[in-house]
This record gives structure tokens, sequence and C-alpha cells, in this order.
């Protein structure tokens, strides 16, 4: 049976695409489909739907599914896919998720912006991601420092800083420099509006042992999301830069 990444190679064979003009198609780097198959990760749930309607496909099809849905590529943009589409789509990532377990790596941006508009901001099918992202309470009217709620075990703050506990991670931030402080809670007052910030950041951090500031550069994702009972919380994953 084929994989993802083989059904994909037969239908651009099929087609009067490329790889560079498929790349191009939908929007992104012209190595972007030579390198998705090359390395056979996987494509956001945005870029599957891009592909599916240049290729004039369905999300089942590529996917190897068998009930067959319709996308229009009229209105793509400015639509929200159906139900049933999400659901197909789903499938996609349920099997990028387990490819990630099994290298033993924690999810990337893409996986994390899938699930999120999968969810539509909701704290739910959230197991495998939960150990990989912090969440934090918006911030309180006229206050400098952000305030945590809980941390992953995994998470970047975890990993890098020795963090313990929300207690712990709230005696850091008094730590930190204000302005840094005041830049943190700014980005989550934005987010916390509805919309996603993806950044670079760079930061000075005196840990525990060292008599010098360590830096620290990494990929900052916060998203808003809210729980059952309609508590919202800020979203933070993070990515070490190399």
């Amino acid at each position: 049976m084929l994989d993802f990444h083989d059904r994909l190679k037969s239908y651009i064979r099929d087609s009067d695409y490329d790889y560079k003009s498929l790349s191009l198609e939908i929007g992104q780097g012209e190595r972007y489909i030579s390198n998705l198959l090359s390395s056979k990760s996987d494509p956001g749930y945005t870029s599957v739907v891009k592909i599916c309607s240049a290729l004039g496909l369905t999300p089942n099809q590529l996917a190897g599914l068998d009930n067959q849905i319709t996308i229009s590529s009229n209105d793509l943009d400015n639509r929200v896919v159906s139900a049933h589409a999400e659901k197909i789509l789903t499938a996609v990532t349920r099997e990028a998720q387990r490819k990630l377990t099994r290298r033993g790596v924690g999810p990337l941006i893409d996986d994390v912006l899938t699930w999120w508009h999968q969810q539509n901001g909701l704290l739910a099918n959230f197991d495998g991601l939960a150990d990989h992202v912090d969440l934090y309470l918006p911030p309180e009217p006229n206050s400098k420092l952000p305030l945590p709620y809980s941390i992953g075990e995994k998470s970047l703050a975890t990993v890098c800083f020795g963090i313990k506990s929300v207690e712990h991670l709230k005696y850091l931030f008094t730590t930190f420099d204000e302005n840094l402080c005041e830049s943190v809670s700014m980005a989550h007052v934005e987010t916390s509006k509805g919309d996603p910030q993806l950044s670079v950041q760079e930061i000075d951090v005196n840990l525990p042992g060292y008599s010098f500031p360590l830096r620290f550069s990494y990929k900052r994702l916060l998203l808003p999301v809210h729980d059952g009972n309609g508590t919202e919380y800020v979203l933070n994953y993070s990515q070490a830069l190399e």
C-alpha cells in the first residue's frame, strides 16, 4: 500500500506540475515539495488543502481513504473547510504524530498549528502536545510579569532552564530584565486578542551555577486557547535554534 509521500509523487507525475511549479503554486519556496518528499516530512493542514486544490484531488484521496469529498479552489482561502474534510485531514495529522513518536522528537510548529486549527483553539485532543507546551493566563491590566499556569515536562522552559514548577517559573521572571518581561506580557496581550504570534527570540538568562548570562535563541509560537469552561489561556510552544 502506498504511503502519503508515494501517493503524492504519483499524483504529481500524472499532473501538469513538477515539484518546483507545484511548490510555487501553493505559495511555498521552489524546493518545498522536493524537500517534503525527500525528507519524508509531513505538510501542515493548510499545505495539504492547497496541494489537493492544485492537483484537483480530495484530501481523502491524498490520505489514501475512501469517502470522497470535493474542495473548490475558487474560494479556498476565504472559507472554512467542511467538518468532513477536517476529519479526513486529521488522519494525515495522526500519521505524522505516529512518525514523530517513533523518531522520539517533539512536535513541529506546523503540527501545533494544525492541532490548533482543528480544535478551534479548544484544549481538546491535547495529550500528545501537553508535555511540550506551557500555558499562561492572560496578563492582568498594568502587569509587567507573565502569569504561568502550567509547565510542560518537555517544554523549552523545563529542558533549557530546569524549571520545576509554575512557582519556579514565576520566580525566574522576577530575575529577568524588566523590558524583557514587559515584552513577553505584551506578546501575551496581543495573542489573547485572537491572533497567533510566531517569532524568533533571543534572551540572556542568569542561571544558577553560571557567573555570566547564557544566551538562548529560539522560535516561539503563541496561540490563544481555551478550555471547556471558557477559561482563556495563552499557549507557548518554543523550539531552540541551533
